[in-house]
C-alpha cells in the first residue's frame, strides 16, 4: 500500500516538474514577445511620426487626422484616442481626400505631364519616379548608389499600373532605412522626406486623375463617332440624289471612303488604349484594394497583440505595463487641466501563509477571486491593474479620496466574504487598501503611488482588512 502510495507521489511530482517546465518556457516566450514589443514601440514612436509629418501639410480631412496622429504619437497618447485617430485616417483615406502637398515644388516635376497630354501616363509616371530618384541620388550618401541603381533599372522596366505599387514600395522602403540609419539633425531630415514624399503623392494623385481624364477622353471620342458617322451616311445619301455631279460625286466619294478609313483605323486604336487603359485602372484598384486589406489586418493584429500584452495572463486584469501608459495619461491630464484622479493600492493580508499552508495553487485562486470580485464593482473608466505579487492598484479618474474611500470600503467588504475548502477547512481572503488623490503641488504620480503605498503600511500596522486614506 506504501509503495502504490509512493509511485503515486512520483508520478505526481514528475507532473508537477513538467508544468513548471512548461510554464517556464511560456514566461520566457512571454518576456521575448514583451521585449520585442517594445523595441517595435520605440521604433515606431522613432521614425513614424517624422513620415507623418511629411504629409500632413495640407487643410483636407486626411492631413488633419495625419498631424493628430503625429502628435497623439509623440505623447504616447491612450490606446482608446489612437484608435479613434486611426478610425478618423481610414475614413478620410476611402474618402480619397488626398492632396498634393503644397508649397514649391521642384522645377519641372511635373512639367512632362502637361508638354504633352497625348503621352502615355506610364511614360510620365516614369520619368516622374526618375526625378524622384535623381532628387535621392543628390542628397543620400553614396552607401544607397546600390539600391538607388536597383529602383531606377524598376522603373526603366515598368509597362503597366500593376508595377506601381512595387516601385512605390521600394522608395518608401529606402526612405525608412535613411530615416534610421542616418544621425544628421532630425529637422533637415523631416524637411527632406517631406519633400520626396510630396513628389510621390503628386505623382498618385496625377495617375488617379489620369484615369479620369481617359474615361472622359473616351466619352467625347464616342459622341465624335456618333456624329461622323452619321454625318458620312448623310453625305453618301446626298451623293447618290445627285446624278448630275458625277465628277463630283467622284470626288466626294473618295474623300467619303478615306474618311471612312481613317475613322476605322482610329476606332481600332481607340479600342485598343481603352483596353489597356482599363487593365491599367483595373490593376491600380486591385493594387489598392490589397493595400487597405493588409492594412486592417495589421490594425488588426496589433490591437490583438496589444491587448494581449497588457494583460496579466494569472488574473486577467491588466498588467504592470498598462497600468504606467494609463497612469502617466492621467498625470498629465491633471497637470495641464487639474483633472484630480484617486489612486487605490490594494494587498492581499496574509497571502504568503496562504501560500505556505494551502499551496500556491490556492494562492493564484485567491487572486483570480479578487479581481473576478471587484472588477464588477468599478466604473468603465476605473482600471484595476496588478502591480506585482499580491498587489493592485486602482485607477479611478476624476474622482476625490472621498469618493474612492467610499469604492474601497465596498471591494472590501465583498473581499472578506470570500472563503474557500481547503481539506475541511475554511480559507479565508481579506485585504488592506490605501488611497490617495492628487493634491495641488504634485508634480509626478509616483507622489500619489507612495502615499497610497503608505496608506496600506499604515493599514496593515492597524490590524488590516481596513482602508486608509492618506
Amino acid at each position: 500500500m506504501s509503495s502504490d502510495l509512493d509511485g503515486k507521489i512520483i508520478t505526481l511530482q514528475v507532473q508537477v516538474k513538467k508544468l513548471q517546465s512548461q510554464k517556464d518556457s511560456l514566461l520566457k516566450e512571454l518576456d521575448d514577445v514583451e521585449e520585442n514589443f517594445e523595441k517595435t514601440k520605440r521604433l515606431y514612436k522613432k521614425y513614424f511620426p517624422v513620415i507623418i509629418d511629411s504629409v500632413a501639410m495640407g487643410d483636407n480631412a486626411f492631413s488633419k487626422a495625419c498631424k493628430d496622429l503625429s502628435h497623439a504619437m509623440k505623447k504616447e497618447a491612450s490606446q482608446g484616442k489612437l484608435e479613434y485617430i486611426f478610425e478618423c485616417l481610414k475614413t478620410a483615406m476611402l474618402k480619397e481626400d488626398i492632396g498634393s502637398v503644397p508649397g514649391k515644388q521642384t522645377k519641372g516635376l511635373l512639367s512632362v505631364f502637361k508638354k504633352n497630354s497625348s503621352t502615355s501616363f506610364i511614360k510620365a509616371y516614369k520619368q516622374s519616379y526618375h526625378d524622384v530618384v535623381n532628387t535621392l541620388r543628390s542628397n543620400l550618401d553614396k552607401q544607397y548608389v546600390g539600391k538607388l541603381d536597383n529602383i531606377a533599372q524598376k522603373i526603366n522596366t515598368a509597362e503597366d499600373a500593376s508595377d506601381i505599387s512595387e516601385i512605390r514600395e521600394s522608395v518608401f522602403g529606402l526612405i525608412f532605412v535613411y530615416i534610421s540609419d542616418t544621425s544628421q539633425d532630425r529637422d533637415k531630415v523631416n524637411l527632406f522626406v517631406q519633400e520626396i514624399v510630396g513628389k510621390i503623392f503628386d505623382i498618385e494623385s496625377f495617375i488617379n486623375s489620369s484615369f479620369e481624364d481617359a474615361d472622359s477622353l473616351f466619352a467625347s471620342n464616342d459622341e465624335f463617332e456618333t456624329i461622323l458617322n452619321f454625318e458620312i451616311t448623310e453625305l453618301k445619301q446626298k451623293k447618290e440624289t445627285s446624278p448630275t455631279l458625277d465628277d463630283l460625286k467622284i470626288q466626294v466619294a473618295k474623300r467619303l471612303d478615306a474618311i471612312e478609313k481613317a475613322l476605322e483605323k482610329k476606332q481600332a486604336e481607340d479600342r485598343a488604349v481603352k483596353k489597356r487603359v482599363k487593365q491599367n485602372q483595373d490593376a491600380f484598384k486591385t493594387g489598392f484594394a490589397k493595400l487597405k486589406l493588409k492594412l486592417d489586418k495589421a490594425t488588426k493584429h496589433s490591437r490583438e497583440l496589444e491587448k494581449k500584452l497588457n494583460k496579466d495572463q494569472l488574473t486577467g486584469a491588466y498588467n504592470r505595463r498598462a497600468y504606467d501608459q494609463r497612469i502617466d495619461e492621467e498625470m498629465e491630464r491633471f497637470l495641464r487641466y487639474g483633472t484630480k484622479f484617486s489612486l487605490l493600492m490594494m494587498d492581499a493580508d496574509k497571502f504568503k501563509l496562504i501560500n505556505d499552508n494551502y499551496g500556491h495553487a490556492i494562492g493564484d485562486r485567491c487572486l483570480q477571486e479578487i479581481i473576478k470580485r471587484t472588477l464588477p464593482l468599478l466604473r468603465k473608466n476605473d482600471m484595476l491593474a496588478r502591480y506585482g505579487g499580491e498587489e493592485f492598484v486602482i485607477i479611478m479618474p476624476e474622482t476625490d479620496s472621498e469618493g474612492a474611500k467610499t469604492a474601497a470600503e465596498k471591494i472590501r467588504k465583498t473581499i472578506e466574504k470570500i472563503e474557500f475548502l481547503y481539506k475541511s477547512k475554511k480559507v479565508k481572503v481579506t485585504i488592506s487598501i490605501g488611497v490617495s488623490q492628487t493634491k495641488k503641488g504634485d508634480k509626478s504620480h509616483l507622489q500619489v503611488f507612495e502615499r497610497s503605498d503608505i496608506a496600506v503600511y499604515k493599514a496593515k500596522e492597524q490590524g488590516r482588512n481596513q482602508v486608509v486614506v492618506n
